[in-house]
Parts: structure tokens; sequence; C-alpha cells
């Protein structure tokens, strides 16, 4: 709606009171009216409709940049954003200096796949304007190319003109210190709290940066703000007490210790938001916002607003079985999350549950059909479930979901393509499996998941073991700390009999993430092949205990 809003507002001028007919012999009154009709249709979202009236009156007054960008805004949400681009660039074309035009250019740009030429539009309509939201989003590019110096420099304009912002304060100290500018980072840090004197993530955050950089006093006088506000603040009484046994007055810190009283669940359910949003700029942010909310998974009254968050906190630290549990308690109370239906389905998959990653994920698909990364998960369950056809044919809707509405998208195309590959593989089609995973390697040839899953099926058949040697190697070298891929790694060398460095390299898996059950079977098997048998059962048992429906680590353990 807002969109359309803004079409509204670059409506073209009246025409003259003479009424002189355009080029094509069509009085202006008609192409006006037919546009005020199409602009209605589109406010009421019938976008087709809209099209075919837009594209009459632009028959009418050819160029006619209000017209261009209405164009675009209905395209767009019919999800053909290639033809919402050309539009919107003739229309920011035909008249240079309009900022409505441009800012609509650049937000095309840089939501639909063409980063670099959003940075040309936002920095030329900067120019133009002071819009915070154009810087805003100027400097979210500028971070993403690494432009971490012109980021900041955007963001300062930001503050001067949109006033103080603390989330913004917070970005730029992250910025800072990746640039090494500590002292600047902490003067971001000082001036946000100053700002909001009452914002105790900002307290916290200061006086846990004070204490980290030994200024000890100085973190005593934050933390004791935030204790003198919110006495029932347990996490402030008890930073502020190890603060002060720091500083040697011990007498002070035993008082505190022995009278903390606990905070309230909203306390900590703001504090862990917060947190939470954080979690990119600072790496403490993640652990310290899961104990915050780490009590809401016992708690049968948590808010889905707690769980929301929480569900992902697991996911991302491999307890994948209590994300999918939390996930779901959150979306019995509130199911309008396609992004915690998609987590909640790969949690069940990771959880060794495929079964109930296909239930999640098809549940899912009757709210929020034609979703591909939902599409993606489904086809993952599918060929977990040893249904590889069913797979390839969810696969192929995914990837032509994408080609019509995010052709740019590379890296999930090629990530379906791999997944083809990888059942084309499962049935037997092997020439196909590699054409496949060749035709894939051309769009990406540096994925790491590409060379990791195509190592495996080599290392699977047998065949090319030095090519997967090197693909596998290429892989872990990308992401080194992937469990799936230093299992790939071991299991090419296992394939080679270089048995010790496979038992390295899995056991390096299992130590990245030890809920995989395949990673145990992998090891019981070079175990084994290196003659301990005891070493060997363990961690079939193990494998076992994970996926306990698995028949054939049930043979291999009746076997040894």
């Amino acid at each position: 709606m807002t969109r359309v809003l803004l079409v509204l507002l670059l409506l073209p001028a009246a025409a003259p009171a003479a009424q002189q007919p355009d080029s094509l012999g069509t009085p202006p009154t008609e192409a006006a009216g037919l546009f005020v009709r199409a602009l209605t249709e589109a406010y009421l979202d019938d976008h087709e409709q809209a099209v075919r009236h837009l594209e009459r009156v632009l028959e009418m007054q050819p160029g006619e940049p209000a017209v261009l960008a209405a164009l675009a805004e209905s395209h767009e949400a019919l999800g053909q954003p290639a033809t919402a681009l050309s539009y919107a660039t003739q229309a920011a074309a035909a008249v240079p200096g309009e900022a409505g035009y441009l800012a609509q250019l650049a937000r095309l740009q840089s939501e639909h796949g063409a980063p670099e030429d959003a940075l040309a539009s936002y920095e030329r309509l900067v120019e133009l304007t002071d819009d915070p939201e154009a810087l805003a989003d100027l400097g979210r590019l500028q971070e993403r190319a690494g432009r971490s110096a012109d980021a900041l420099a955007t963001y300062e304009r930001l503050l001067t003109t949109a006033g103080e912002d603390a989330a913004l304060r917070l970005r730029m100290e992250a910025l800072y210190r990746r640039l090494g500018d500590d002292a600047r980072a902490l003067a971001m840090l000082e001036a946000a709290a100053d700002a909001f004197p009452d914002e105790r993530t900002l307290l916290y955050r200061l006086g846990l940066t004070y204490r980290d950089e030994g200024r000890l006093d100085d973190a005593v006088a934050e933390i004791d703000r935030i204790v003198a506000a919110h006495p029932d603040d347990a996490e402030a009484v008890l930073l502020l007490a190890d603060a002060l046994e720091a500083t040697g007055d011990t007498e002070r810190a035993a008082s505190l210790r022995a009278g903390g009283a606990a905070d309230s669940p909203e306390e900590r359910l703001q504090r862990a938001a917060l947190l939470y949003a954080q979690r990119d700029d600072d790496p403490n942010a993640g652990p310290e916002a899961l104990r915050l909310l780490e009590p809401f998974a016992d708690d049968p009254a948590a808010p889905a607003e707690a769980l929301l968050l929480l569900g992902p906190l697991l996911f991302e630290s491999n307890a994948y079985a209590r994300a999918a549990e939390v996930l779901d308690r959150a979306l019995a109370e509130d199911p309008r999350h396609p992004d915690a239906w998609t987590q909640a389905a790969a949690a069940r998959l990771y959880s060794g549950d495929p079964a109930g990653a296909l239930a999640t994920a098809d549940e899912a698909l009757v709210l929020f059909p034609g979703q591909v990364r939902l599409l993606r998960i489904k086809a993952y369950a599918l060929g977990k479930l040893d249904r590889p056809r069913e797979a390839i044919g969810v696969a192929d809707e995914a990837v032509a979901i994408l080609a019509e509405e995010a052709p740019e998208d590379v890296k999930t195309r090629t990530r379906l393509l791999s997944l083809k590959a990888l059942m084309h593989a499962e049935v037997g089609e092997h020439a196909v499996a590699d054409a496949t995973f060749e035709k894939a390697l051309a769009l990406a040839p540096e994925s790491v998941l590409l060379l990791n899953n195509y190592a495996y099926t080599l290392a699977e058949r047998g065949e090319r073991l030095d090519e997967a040697l090197a693909m596998a190697e290429r892989a872990v070298a990308g992401e080194p700390n992937s469990a799936y891929f230093l299992d790939t790694l071991g299991w090419v060398l296992f394939k080679l009999g270089r048995l010790d460095a496979a038992a390295d390299a899995i056991e390096r898996a299992i130590a990245a993430d030890d809920q995989f059950p395949l990673l145990y079977e992998h090891l019981g098997d070079v175990y084994e092949a290196r003659g301990d048998r005891a070493s060997a059962r363990a961690a079939w048992e193990r494998a076992l205990d994970l996926d306990p429906e698995n028949e054939t680590l049930r043979q291999k353990l009746g076997e040894s």
C-alpha cells in the first residue's frame, strides 16, 4: 500500500485548460482517468488489470514517468522483478532530478540482486535529498560491499539528519571495531548510552566493555546505574558484585550477592530481544540472549515472541530437537511466520527426523504455497526418506518458481541443482548426476556446498577419488568448521585407504557438531577398517542413539 501511495504522489500535473489532444489523438482527460483507474486497481491488489490499463496509458503518453513508476510497482507485486526494474529505470531516466523515481529504482535494485547498481542509485539519491531511509539503505549497502569507512560517513550524516539512534550507534561501533579503531568504537557506545540513559542494554554493553578493557571503576559506575534504576535485575546485581570485588570492595560485593533478587520475565525478554538484534555485530550477543531466553523453554505460558527468538538461537547452537519443539509451540500460537516454519522443518531434518521435517514443510506450504525455502527443505526430507524421485520433482518445482521470481538468486538455484544431482546419484543415474553438478558449478564454481556434495557422490561410487579429494579439500578450506564438509573429506580419505587421516577429519566433524548420526556411522566404519572393533561399536551405538530406526546400523552392530 505504501508504494501505491508513492505513485499517487507522482501523478503528472493537471493538463492545461485548453485540453489539447496528445500525439496519438487521445484527449489527456481520458489518459488521466484511465491512470487513476489503474492506480485504484493496484491499491486493491488487482495488479494484472492495473498493468493492462497502465500499458494503455503509456501508449497514450509514451515515456510518462508516473506511469512507468506505477508499472514498476505492479510488476514487482506480480513477482516480475526484471520487468519492474526495466520500468523503474525508464522512470528515473525520464526525470533525473526527481528523488521519488530514483528512490524506487534504488530500492528495486537493492532488493532484486543488483547491489552495485543500487549503490550508484542511492549515492545519486542522497545528493538530492537527506531522506533518512535513503541514507540508511545506502549505509547498509556500503557495509555489504566492504566499504566500512564510506558507511560510517553515511551514518554520521544520518545521525545529523534524523537525530540520535541507539541501534545506529551500535552498528557504527561494530564498523569501527572492524576497522580496528577501538577508541571510536567505544565513543559510539558512550554516545548511545548518553543519548538513551534509561536503555538498560546500552548500559550493560558499556559496563561490560569497560570491564573487558580493565576500566573497572568506570564499569562499576555504569552497572551501578542499572542496579539503582532496576534493583530487582539479578544479572546486573551479580555483574556489579563481580566488578566491585575486582576493585577490592569485597564487603559491598558480598552484600549484593546476599540480597540480589530475580528480574521479571518481561524484563528478560526485552533485553534478549535487543541482544538478538545485535547478533551480527556482537559475537557475545547471541549466547547472552540464549541464556536470558532459556527459562522460557520450560514455561508453558511463555509468549510466542520469546519462543520465536529462542528457537533460532537453539538452532544456531545445534540443539536442533529443542529448537523444533520450541518453534512448534510458537507457531501453534502464531503461525504467521514462514521463516520460523522453514527453520522448524530444518531443525526436524537436522535432528534426524525427516518424516517430521516433511510434515512441517507440508503444513507450512498450505499456508505459504510456493515458498522456495520450504520446498527445498521438503525435497531434502524426501531424499532422507528414500523417496528420491519425489525429491527431484519438488526440487524441479522450486527451480521453476525461482526462475520466475528470483532468477538472480544463483545461490539457491545451485543448492537445488546440487540436491537434484544427489538424488539422481541415489537412483543410479550417475551420468545425469555428474552433468547436473557440472551445470551447477558452471554457475558457482567456488560454491563449497557443490564441491562437497560432488566429492561425496564420487566417494560413494569409489570413482575419480583424486578429483573428489581436491574438491573436498577446497570445501573444507572455505568452511573449516563445517561438520558435513569435514565428514566428506574423511569419507574420501577412507575410500583412498588413508585411515588415520580419515579418522582425524571425521573426529573433527563430530567436534563441530555431535548431533548427526551419519558422522558416527562413518567414524565406526573407519575404526573397523583400522581393526579397532571396540571403538567402532561405540561409534555405531552412538549413531543408533541418534537414529534409532536405522537398520543398517543394527546390522553392523549385530555383525561386529
